[in-house]
């Protein structure tokens, strides 16, 4: 890896981001933010599913995580196209939507092997989950915004 490399690995993923969809980093800075909220209010969603799951319904953990996230992934798609994000690049919603989904897709598979692993050492449920979030934030704000919503909020 060169020196250049090196140092942008060392920047934070919102100027990452910007430096590559050519967005002010003041308005990538206002949509993390957004997008942070919206994800909180998703997360909290994700994770009521995955208790009652849990707990009331006695699914395993990867299931139960499995459905939590989904029902986030719905919500969070909603705010992101309503609030978050200025721009979208795709026009047909449900394409776009798909998209949204798979690019969820690897933040699905982080979420449940994080969730996994962290109960599988003690952690409890709370803590693995957010745990869990905070790696598929960055991963997923990164990619939707990338594939999904470059450009700049108006």
């Amino acid at each position: 890896m060169d020196e250049a490399s090196v140092l942008a690995s060392d920047l934070p993923i919102t100027v990452r981001v910007a430096a590559q969809t050519g967005a002010p980093a003041s308005v990538l800075g206002r949509e993390a933010i957004r997008y942070l909220i919206a994800s909180a209010v998703a997360l909290t969603l994700d994770f009521c599913v995955l208790w009652t799951a849990v707990h009331a319904a006695a699914l395993p953990i990867w299931l139960a995580g499995g459905f939590g996230y989904l029902a986030g992934l719905a919500l969070i798609y909603g705010l992101s196209v309503k609030w978050v994000f200025g721009h979208r690049q795709i026009r047909d919603r449900r394409s776009e939507f798909v998209i949204f989904a798979l690019l969820g897709g690897v933040g699905l598979g982080l979420n449940s092997v994080a969730l996994s692993i962290a109960t599988a050492f003690g952690a409890t449920l709370f803590a693995a989950k957010l745990a869990s979030a905070a790696i598929g934030f960055s991963v997923n704000f990164a990619l939707r915004k990338l594939v999904l919503f470059t450009g700049s909020r108006a």
